[in-house]
């Protein structure tokens, strides 16, 4: 769930796997063996996300990856096809659009774990993501209602 959620966020394959491992190596290095908390493990992920944003000043375009062919190599391509225009198009959305959408639909946090996590409300929360994903057919469709 993290790996997806960072892979929505980032649109990079090899970063997201990074960043898991530097989110995995921060927790470890704060707070031991303990289980990890889900909540917590994310805000950690986002924060190493941001870090290397910032010290990289520049966004990561999509990139091609060498995936192994399915059953089907017709459908495994039309899969890879949608997902990558979908990662194309979430690019389109502002950070916090993004960073709220691939939560939602990457992690099992609730509204209310991630509103904690971004210090906002609940509502909010739900706004948002409603918005990011109303822009998001938007984008899809063709009609980019910047």
């Amino acid at each position: 769930m993290l790996f997806a959620y960072l892979m929505r966020t980032s649109g990079d394959y090899d970063l997201s796997g990074d960043i898991m491992q530097e989110s995995f190596t921060r927790y470890l290095a704060r707070y031991g063996k303990n289980e990890p908390s889900a909540p917590l493990l994310f805000r950690i992920a986002r924060n190493a996300l941001t870090d290397h944003r910032r010290k990289s000043k520049r966004n990561t375009p999509l990139r091609d990856e060498n995936e192994p062919s399915g059953v089907n190599p017709e459908h495994h391509l039309m899969v890879r096809d949608e997902y990558r225009r979908t990662l194309s198009a979430m690019q389109h959305l502002d950070e916090v659009e993004r960073d709220f959408l691939s939560l939602v639909v990457s992690s099992d946090l609730s509204y209310r774990e991630i509103a904690e996590m971004h210090h906002t409300s609940e509502q909010n929360v739900k706004v948002r993501v409603h918005r990011a994903r109303v822009k998001l057919r938007g984008v899809l469709g063709g009609k980019d209602k910047k």
